[in-house]
């Protein structure tokens, strides 16, 4: 079979066809008007979730990260003073970012 022995399909082969309104019927004139099927209405899509800001967190876990080696080294060379100089700073620091970001 070669590709001219294929004939191309027609539009009412590929797409389905709406049902013909008040068509002509052979022999007996107009058929009686029929309503066209009404399509489902679609269900809204569900509401996505927010995004959560997760910024406050992350610097969260990165001062606590940071922490660690901080108040070893403001301990070792300067002792009490310097441990809360540095926890100050970063609970401080936390504070105010977690603060600027709330809606």
């Amino acid at each position: 079979m070669s590709t001219a022995d294929q004939r191309e399909p027609t539009n009412d082969e590929l797409w389905a066809q709406p049902p013909m309104i008040n068509a002509p019927v052979a022999g007996h004139g107009l058929a009686p008007i029929q309503q066209a099927p009404v399509p489902a209405p679609q269900q809204p899509a569900p509401a996505a979730h927010p995004v959560q800001d997760r910024t406050v967190f992350v610097l969260a876990l990165v001062s606590m990260v940071l922490g660690i080696p901080l108040t070893a080294i403001a301990s070792s060379t300067s002792g009490l003073p310097g441990l809360l100089i540095v926890w100050t700073g970063i609970v401080l620091v936390n504070f105010f970012y977690a603060r600027s970001r709330r809606h």
